[in-house]
């Protein structure tokens, strides 16, 4: 059984839809214009009522999602691909924006982004059927008939299947690929991304007779029916097909002209050479015995931290980050982590470059260089709490965690990381993490970059300028509610 205090809490962090559209009618005007000419065919006019929308209410989704195809038929892809990616950032479980991203992709000629679009979205609904076919056009284009042929086999699409077999017996694969992109230009069904709860308009009302083509809108059910076929019956002008650079035909003495060759080093005398070297010890075992690396004392598990090295200890599952990795040993598995929301994995790497999240498994050990970092162990009880992402450096699997974020209006988002259960974990700071109490009553406020994290089911964040009139001088977290809450304090200077 959940808490309902905690989801209360974790629904106002995570989820970032708008609720009180309905209150403000300056919007409800301006969304409704902007979908009234998107069905009349006035993508121009549509998108200028709809930016009027985002402008009250920038995190929208029926509203973006209107914007991104409005941006489509006017073929401004960049643009589309901009909203449609901010989109799945918000809404990273929902297969159809990331088929709707993948159809972007595909106009734009970029096949291999494409496919990765449609692949994931039929990771999160496998029996999509839509994206199925789309997947398959993507393949044809990027010129993979036989994956492209298999495709259109799952999504029912007899005709695409037997024109890619066809291909592959006889047309060059390039004119295949073209052929199929002209599918582009048909015709399709148009289908909801979200607002899922708006009564089923009258079809002359929807989207679906000013569709851009293929992209998917908000309306209708993602599962056409049982048995359609869909062939493209009005194709227009191909895309220009996929061209790969053909390193062959440029010589390597073009790529860089006139490189010099690695000059020899002039040699040193002895004399240098012995002064360059300085005083060593007699024998290698005389100096491995003398400088030997200071660990932390052996525990069996958790983590152990010395006044320059922190040991974490693997014995089944931990999540660890091993930016600053002197050394480990033991049999353990690595494995690149993914975000979580709302109990799914996403496509998104948790962390970036050298601080990537891992999941390792089996038994061994980490030697972590602190590198002027200061990093404190805790015991997670069975109050949850929240972290900023970058502090978090390990955690036990007993954990379970979510991320996370809160929307800044003009700034940089906050990104959280939810921790729930029982367990160890570490996290990493400048200065010494401290704690201070959220009252009922008095909002806290603390500068992001200060901020750790907090613990406390009643307590409702928000990003706020640190001085209204002066936004220059950065992004505060504002607490509301109960609860403590852990800042980094700058050591002070020596």
């Amino acid at each position: 059984m959940t808490d309902a205090r905690a989801g209360a809490a974790e629904n106002g962090i995570f989820d970032e839809d708008d609720s009180d559209l309905a209150e403000n009618q300056e919007v409800d005007r301006a969304l409704a214009t902007g979908n009234e000419l998107l069905a009349q065919g006035n993508a121009a006019e549509a998108r200028i009522a709809l930016e009027k929308s985002l402008r009250y209410k920038p995190r929208n989704q029926r509203a973006r999602n209107l914007l991104g195809l409005s941006l489509f038929k006017l073929g401004e892809l960049a643009r589309a691909e901009e909203i449609y990616r901010s989109l799945i950032e918000d809404h990273p479980a929902d297969p159809t924006l990331r088929v709707n991203l993948g159809l972007v992709f595909l106009k734009a000629n970029a096949s291999a982004d494409a496919v990765r679009c449609f692949e994931t979205a039929l990771d999160l609904a496998p029996d999509h059927q839509k994206a199925q076919n789309y997947l398959g056009l993507a393949l044809a284009q990027k010129g993979e008939l036989a994956r492209a042929r298999d495709w259109f086999l799952k999504a029912g699409n007899d005709a695409m299947a037997d024109r890619m077999s066809q291909a592959l017996q006889q047309s060059p694969i390039r004119e295949v690929a073209q052929g199929a992109a002209d599918a582009l230009a048909g015709d399709k069904p148009f289908q909801p991304a979200v607002d899922t709860s708006r009564p089923a308009a009258k079809k002359r009302d929807t989207l679906e007779m000013a569709k851009p083509a293929g992209l998917i809108d908000a309306q209708q059910d993602p599962t056409p029916p049982v048995g359609t076929r869909w062939v493209a019956t009005s194709p227009g002008m191909a895309p220009a097909p996929p061209v790969a650079p053909r390193a062959e035909s440029t010589p390597v003495g073009r790529i860089v002209p006139n490189v010099p060759e690695p000059s020899h080093p002039q040699a040193a005398s002895p004399a240098e050479a012995a002064a360059e070297a300085g005083p060593t010890p007699s024998t290698m075992a005389e100096f491995t015995s003398s400088s030997r690396l200071a660990m932390p004392a052996e525990r069996t598990g958790g983590f152990a931290i010395g006044p320059n090295e922190v040991v974490i200890h693997v014995k089944g599952e931990v999540l660890t980050r091993l930016d600053g990795l002197v050394a480990s040993w033991g049999a353990v598995s690595m494995h690149p982590e993914l975000k979580r929301f709302r109990g799914k994995a996403t496509d998104k790497p948790f962390g970036d470059g050298a601080r990537r999240m891992l999941r390792a498994n089996g038994e061994g050990r980490f030697v972590i260089s602190r590198e002027g970092r200061r990093f404190t162990a805790l015991e997670l009880g069975d109050e949850p709490a929240y972290f900023r992402e970058e502090v978090l450096f390990a955690f036990e699997e007993s954990i379970l965690f979510e991320n996370g974020r809160v929307p800044s209006k003009g700034g940089t988002d906050l990104h959280l990381v939810h921790l729930r259960g029982r367990g160890k974990l570490l996290i990493v700071t400048q200065g010494a993490p401290k704690s201070v109490d959220v009252q009922r009553g008095e909002a806290l406020r603390i500068p992001m970059d200060q901020l750790v994290g907090w613990h406390g089911p009643l307590i409702q964040p928000r990003l706020v300028p640190i001085v209204e009139e002066a936004p220059e001088l950065g992004v505060a977290l504002e607490l509301a509610g109960e609860g403590r809450a852990l800042i980094d304090v700058p050591s002070s200077g020596r």
